[in-house]
């Protein structure tokens, strides 16, 4: 199973079922024989734009920003990215990101936080962001998507 298709379960599994936990919500994934770490949970749901709601009995449930805030995220990242980026560059399964100086660091939690397939994370220096794909071929997707941004 990818990341989309993980990322697709865990909105399918907030939406019918009410789950504040990560704990939670890892066990209901695990029935359905998707393992995943807690570090990778968090950065999924972080990518969804998922957030704790309080409920009426003062517990918490995760809900899932709707397409609407996504959109807008998506077009705060294009934003950032033509502010902030002066390059992308790809070589096997790495992309490195320029960025203005003292700015790597953000874009490099604006680039985990997108959710995109293939990266695996990043590292944030002054200047440049070194992104990890899967693979070369994810790389170079990456890189493109990425590129595209600056347009």
């Amino acid at each position: 199973m990818n990341r989309r298709q993980r990322l697709d379960m865990i909105v399918r599994i907030l939406d019918e079922e009410a789950t504040g936990s990560q704990l939670k919500l890892r066990n209901l994934l695990s029935e359905k024989g998707i393992e995943v770490s807690q570090s990778s949970l968090s950065r999924d749901l972080n990518s969804l734009g998922a957030y704790r709601k309080p409920t009426r009995d003062g517990s918490f449930v995760y809900k899932v920003s709707d397409e609407e805030q996504r959109k807008e995220t998506s077009l705060r990242m294009q934003r950032r990215f033509q502010t902030s980026v002066t390059g992308v560059v790809s070589s096997a399964n790495i992309v490195v990101v320029y960025t203005n100086p003292a700015e790597a660091q953000a874009i490099a939690r604006v680039i985990d936080c997108a959710g995109l397939d293939g990266l695996l994370g990043t590292v944030g220096g002054d200047n440049t962001v070194f992104c990890i794909a899967s693979d070369e071929k994810a790389a170079d997707e990456l890189c493109s998507t990425m590129s595209s941004l600056l347009e």
